[in-house]
């Protein structure tokens, strides 16, 4: 691959998840959304979007909202990248203790 990949989630992320509603409810995409993806493929990046949601499903969500043209693939599976940009990640900063206080204390930007 010639750019480098950055894997970005949909619900959470690209979407204003607010929490599992049932495989069929897609919630709107998140303010920005659009822009973020076109500032990504701007600046060279492959993006991949992934989820656990069945892929044909989030390729017509991506269509039906005009962001087909930004992203490259959609996917299940955690492929190699740059970065990932998901609201239930925590950074490995190379310290157990403190990744097991995150993960304590965990909540998503839509919980808080």
């Amino acid at each position: 691959m010639d750019k480098p990949v950055v894997c970005v989630d949909l619900d959470g992320v690209l979407n204003a998840f607010d929490g599992w509603k049932g495989a069929e409810v897609f919630h709107d995409p998140r303010p920005g959304a659009r822009e973020f993806l076109q500032a990504l493929n701007g600046l060279g990046y492959h993006v991949i979007v992934f989820t656990c949601r069945w892929g044909p499903h989030v390729e017509e969500w991506l269509a039906r909202h005009g962001l087909s043209e930004y992203v490259a693939a959609v996917t299940d599976k955690k492929p190699a990248a740059h970065v990932y940009v998901d609201d239930r990640a925590i950074c490995f900063q190379g310290d157990f203790t403190r990744t097991l206080e995150q993960i304590s204390g965990f909540k998503a930007h839509w919980e808080t």
